[in-house]
């Protein structure tokens, strides 16, 4: 004669399933975030070197053409006898290497231009903006920076669901209800004999005690590792923070200095070359050392940029 027995945990089991599965499904969350961090980190950081490349590339075709101009004056002046072979050679050599600089800046330009338009699903062209320093960035240097950090929070995340593991297990070591159909006996038997209703005693007690150990073993791994991310982490916030402190330094020397003696040292170079004070050479060696000093500040906005570029990545900021 069939009959049919129902057995079911205790009824908080359910409800703490429900909690935990809710968990994992914030660690899919959770890594969505952290996907589009590093995704959008790195277009960024992207941006910032074609905004440099670009930058470059005018400043190399403003040289290029002033060194190209006084190469073929050079060339016209030892023609009519009035320069030796020397300086000839020496102004070709200095507008060939700058001509070559100039054409690798719009190589690499066209380059980064197309990496940034393919990671960035855009079909038309597009132009970047200036390169020029970010605003100053105020922060404190503690850990307390990185609760924002997706990856700190996708460890959190592990966290919890360990923690609700453990009130799971627990949870599951609780006496669970049993409830059925028994239709054994004589046909006169009442109808209402026939249900039976129960309490099932979790007789193997040390099976969920191991259970309950080993969720909290995995909790205790995974603050570990959260612990481990954050140090490393915090690691990584000083040495970007140092690097901004040194960087923001060596943009204020170029701001307030370089580029001001840079601009004096062209104008003036230029002047003696047209006086008759100064030749060929050594106004291309003057030239050349104000070009490099302009060269550098913008060297120090990019470095400048990247630095709080990763501070703001590590901070959960960007």
């Amino acid at each position: 004669t069939p009959s049919i027995t129902q057995a079911i945990d205790f009824p908080t089991v359910y409800g703490k399933q429900r909690q935990l599965q809710k968990e994992k499904i914030g660690i899919a969350e959770k890594e969505k975030i952290l996907t589009e961090a590093e995704v959008k980190y790195q277009v960024t950081q992207l941006y910032l070197l074609l905004q440099y490349s670009d930058t470059l590339q005018k400043q190399l075709y403003i040289q290029d053409t002033l060194y190209e101009r006084i190469s073929n004056f050079a060339g016209r002046q030892f023609d009519a006898g009035q320069i030796n072979y020397l300086q000839k050679l020496f102004t070709e050599t200095q507008y060939g290497e700058i001509h070559n600089q100039y054409l690798q800046a719009v190589l690499n330009t066209n380059n980064l231009h197309g990496q940034l338009q393919y990671l960035a699903g855009l079909n038309e062209p597009f132009k970047t903006a200036p390169l020029n320093a970010d605003k100053q960035y105020y922060g404190t240097n503690d850990s307390t920076q990185l609760t924002l950090n997706p990856s700190v929070q996708l460890y959190r995340q592990t966290e919890r669901i360990s923690e609700k593991n453990i009130q799971l297990q627990k949870n599951k070591a609780l006496p669970g209800l049993a409830f059925g159909y028994f239709n054994q006996g004589e046909k006169n038997t009442p109808v209402t004999n026939r249900f039976r209703f129960g309490i099932t005693l979790p007789l193997w007690f040390w099976q969920y005690q191991g259970n309950i150990n080993a969720a909290k073993t995995e909790l205790e791994v995974n603050r570990q590792r959260t612990n481990g991310l954050q140090q490393q982490l915090f690691v990584q916030l000083s040495q970007a923070q140092n690097e901004l402190s040194t960087n923001a330094e060596s943009l204020q020397y170029y701001k307030t200095t370089g580029i001001v003696k840079a601009d004096e040292i062209i104008t003036t170079s230029k002047r003696f070359l047209e006086s008759g004070e100064n030749d060929y050479i050594n106004y291309l060696r003057n030239v050349n050392d104000a070009y490099t000093i302009k060269l550098k500040y913008l060297e120090a906005i990019r470095n400048y940029n990247q630095s709080l570029l990763s501070i703001k990545y590590l901070t959960g900021t960007l």
